[in-house]
């Protein structure tokens, strides 16, 4: 799903009716506890303190039928104590949670629970990216 604010950042770049922000330049995927909502609120992500940050979308595959997905598997670094149950990936446009917007979010096919110790992985290809929104 892609918040509003992502969606009217395209629009604005793509037709020049608003240019700025401009459109991100690089991603960041992180992870969430709790259901994001379409406004860009309503994230939970794990502490820094327990080991957790986001990552660099650096492979991604080239469009087709407009989709993107992840060429391979993301591997967040190992927790250092309890994440909790992880229920959703969010994409921003900041490696840090001080700052930026969300832009993109999703619901893992299976909660993950994270205790100490656990590498959360997203396999190669599970991402599935779109400049849109289902109907």
């Amino acid at each position: 799903m892609n918040t509003n604010y992502f969606l009217n950042c395209v629009a604005g770049n793509l037709f020049h009716t608003k240019e700025a922000p401009a459109i991100p330049a690089q991603y960041y995927i992180g992870l969430s506890s709790s259901t994001p909502a379409i406004d860009g609120s309503g994230v939970t992500e794990p502490s820094t303190d327990a080991g957790y940050r986001r990552l660099l979308l650096n492979s991604l595959s080239e469009p087709v039928d407009g989709l993107v997905s992840n060429e391979n598997d993301i591997n967040f670094d190992e927790s250092t104590a309890n994440w909790g149950t992880i229920t959703h990936y969010v994409i921003y446009d900041s490696p840090t949670a001080d700052d930026g917007n969300l832009l993109m979010y999703g619901e893992l096919s299976t909660p993950r629970s994270v205790e100490t110790a656990t590498i959360m992985t997203i396999k190669s290809g599970y991402l599935k990216l779109l400049a849109q929104n289902p109907a």
